[in-house]
């Protein structure tokens, strides 16, 4: 249904835009650019060796297309592309890196290092940098005098094949050996160059166009691997986390958790690949099962996780009938643990009693892999829970807006099928009009100043409050509940635990975020009543069309909080000794320069809430003087004004605000759910 509706609106919008005012053209044809844009990606992250592209192979029912053999991959990250806007559903590009994309590797890393400091860092960056060089060089080795003029383009293939694919994203041999077993005619590989391959294939069976991207990998001896997937991490919209069933929840695991949560990336869910390889089978995936949920929960403090179970291995089985170390009675097993799996299963051997004769057997074999595979539970999962989040939001906002567009459409075309019918109204509605115009705009304006500036007055409060907080906050962990300050520790290294600080930052600014928008909505509101009150007033008024300030950038408005997540380090570099000589010192200095890293954090946090407030009140006030101006534009002198002309103009926006408030009536608001988890 969600994709339905965004085909809908995509249609009603490319019909709007050929006969909306100059006013409403501009956003019209934004909210087409969205609609049809609106790809929302999946990327599979994950631990070396988990089986990660076998998994997305399964996912997406491309078998065998990622090479899931040992180490195939460099620093390579892969969008499959199913149904992308362009309509494009073949061949690849392949994007080359630029000097500055490799400088960037390391600049962005730094910051994401920053979010949870590691001894280990500067030995990391180090070792990065190392391997950097070493992709360089590979890359010019094998190259030659075409890597400076490769470095920033792309290669566009109309046709792929795995050969191509291999080139690209394949590690290979050494360049060295390459040059010995070919006689210079090979074609070349570029994968140290390849910053990013994006392949296109049809929308296939998934329920709507997205992306399907495959990551590097985590805890990778080549350290470069791990750095590009955690960069990666921003680029997404929902992740599927593979953990291997042989070692789940690793340290490298839990770590991988920790950023997530800490970049707020949101959507996500666990499936524990290979269970096809555990010893005691269903016994032992249950106890894995309970233990990963029991160490999300402990380290994340989290219980909403959700954790699926399978095998790629039988996935790949059940799409290739390469039946290599398939154990049917495993699968089997594996159903009859799975009540819901198993009647699955039984239903579709049924329909295929009835519509395949020969090669049923086999059929019904790999049909049982398939859903023991837990592949299908994945895909459906990731589909509801995609089609539930940020994208349903946005095409409900697009319709919304649509509406509101095609609403005051149809007034103006009301208008003026009246001034056809009646040439000596002409001159009235157009007096009576400006007038109300000017009166409605006048209005508008003086909200968004109230807002504008009552807003700012309501930060320079929440500054003084977060201050307040950090102040009284460190104060008590560096000098101690009980009178003596941890900084005074005999073991040299402490770690101070400000927690209970950024949960209580987070929480005032949620507060604040909840104060302000409901401050805003009722002076919006507000501002609809004194709008459909001077309608009336002049006249002009419409009871099946009054008007309405969509405020939705603002009713689902949640502040971004990922600044809290910065880490602080505080380098004291005072000897145990001198500690003990110069206690007090030493506890007012560390207080001092703590305070000062989280006022930073607090003074930022109030300035990226206070501009992502604005940016999102500017975008409704806009909006709403686009709406006005369409409402009350004149239409242009030189269009025909005979009557049947009006008449049909004034037909095909009635037609379009009709199907628009259908289709808008048959989506799910998302409103209550959004508001419930601010």
């Amino acid at each position: 249904m969600d994709e339905g509706r965004r085909q809908e609106l995509v249609r009603i919008a490319e019909q709007m835009s050929q006969t909306a005012s100059d006013e409403a053209k501009p956003f019209i044809s934004r909210i087409l650019a969205d609609l049809k844009s609106l790809k929302p990606g999946v990327a599979f992250v994950g631990q070396i060796k988990a089986g990660k592209s076998r998994l997305i192979n399964g996912f997406t029912g491309q078998a065998n297309f990622l090479p899931s053999d040992v180490n195939p991959w460099t620093t390579v990250v892969t969008d499959m592309h199913f149904g992308h806007p362009s309509g494009r559903t073949n061949g690849g590009i392949f994007h080359f890196f630029d000097n500055a994309q490799w400088q960037a590797l390391l600049s962005e890393g730094d910051e994401i290092r920053d979010l949870l400091p590691d001894a280990e860092d500067n030995y990391k960056r180090q070792i990065i940098e190392e391997q950097i060089e070493a992709m360089k060089t590979r890359a010019k080795a094998r190259l030659g005098d075409r890597y400076e003029d490769l470095l920033g383009t792309s290669h566009d293939l109309e046709d792929l094949t795995r050969d191509d694919l291999a080139r690209y994203v394949s590690a290979g041999t050494d360049p060295e050996d390459e040059a010995s077993q070919t006689d210079g005619t090979a074609a070349p590989y570029y994968s140290d160059l390849t910053r990013k391959a994006e392949v296109f294939f049809e929308q296939g069976h998934f329920a709507f166009p997205m992306t399907v991207t495959d990551t590097p990998g985590i805890n990778d001896p080549l350290l470069i691997r791990e750095e590009i997937s955690h960069q990666y991490l921003r680029n997404s919209d929902f992740f599927v986390v593979v953990l291997s069933a042989h070692q789940a929840l690793s340290q490298a695991d839990l770590k991988l958790f920790r950023l997530m949560q800490a970049l707020e990336l949101g959507q996500m869910v666990v499936f524990v690949n290979r269970v096809d390889e555990l010893n005691r089978g269903v016994e032992d995936a249950a106890s894995v099962h309970a233990d990963v949920h029991a160490g999300l929960e402990r380290a994340l403090d989290s219980n909403r996780m959700t954790v699926l179970m399978g095998s790629a291995q039988w996935a790949h089985y059940a799409l290739t009938g390469d039946a290599t170390g398939i154990d049917h009675d495993q699968i089997l097993a594996w159903l009859k643990a799975h009540p819901q799996k198993m009647q699955r299963f039984l239903e579709g051997v049924e329909r295929l009693k009835q519509t395949k004769q020969d090669g049923a057997a086999e059929s019904a074999l790999r049909l049982a892999a398939m859903i023991a595979s837990g592949l299908p539970d994945l895909r459906s999962h990731v589909m509801r829970e995609m089609s539930m989040g940020p994208r349903s939001e946005r095409i409900h906002i697009a319709a919304q807006h649509l509406r509101n567009f095609a609403n005051s459409e149809l007034e103006r075309r009301r208008v003026h099928l009246k001034i056809v019918d009646d040439e000596t109204a002409e001159a009235h509605f157009a007096q009576t009009e400006d007038k109300t115009r000017a009166q409605l705009s006048q209005l508008v304006l003086d909200t968004k100043d109230r807002l504008t500036t009552g807003a700012e007055t309501d930060m320079a409060a929440l500054r003084q409050e977060l201050d307040a907080v950090v102040r009284s906050t460190v104060s008590t962990v560096v000098q101690g509940e009980d009178g003596v300050s941890p900084l005074l520790s005999a073991g040299g290294a402490t770690e101070l635990d400000f927690g209970a600080l950024r949960q209580t930052m987070r929480e005032r600014l949620l507060d604040a975020a909840h104060a302000q928008r409901q401050k805003m909505l009722n002076e919006l509101f507000a501002l609809d009543m004194q709008s459909n009150a001077a309608l009336a007033e002049s006249g002009a008024a419409n009871a099946d069309a009054p008007l309405n300030v969509d405020a939705s950038a603002l009713r689902w408005y949640r502040p971004d909080t990922s600044i809290l997540t910065r880490g602080i380090t505080v380098e004291l570099r005072v000897s145990w000794l001198a500690r003990l000589l110069k206690q007090q010192s030493v506890v007012n200095r560390g207080e001092q320069m703590i305070t000062h890293e989280f006022q930073s954090i607090a003074n930022d946090l109030v300035n990226q809430f206070h501009l992502d407030l604005t940016s999102r009140l500017n975008t409704v006030m806009e909006h709403h003087l686009a709406v006005l101006a369409t409402r009350f534009e004149e239409l242009d002198a030189t269009q025909t004004a005979s009557r049947p002309d009006a008449h049909a103009a004034l037909e095909n926006a009635k037609r379009l605000a009709n199907e628009l408030e259908e289709l808008f009536e048959e989506g799910i608001e998302p409103v209550q759910q959004l508001e419930a988890v601010t």
